[in-house]
């Protein structure tokens, strides 16, 4: 999935440089423009595994209430 990501910080990256003037586009190196990439592929990441966690999350909540009404359940 990293290649998805990696896929989708690049064209981040590039809508963002389409944004800048020209004289300001040509002044960003390769080197930073990498960079930048790197870094937005990793606030993607870091999203969606903190939204992964909170479904983790919900799902073992869920888990938990539905164990609890199973053995109430067969109590009754």
């Amino acid at each position: 999935m990293s290649e998805r990501y990696e896929g989708h910080a690049q064209e981040v990256v590039s809508a963002f440089l389409e944004m800048l003037d020209p004289q300001v586009r040509d002044d960003i190196s390769e080197a930073h423009r990498n960079e930048l990439t790197m870094m937005v592929e990793a606030a993607i990441s870091t999203a969606v595994l903190e939204q992964l966690e909170r479904t983790a999350d919900q799902i073992d909540a869920l888990s938990t209430r539905l164990r609890s009404y199973a053995e109430r359940y067969d109590k009754a």
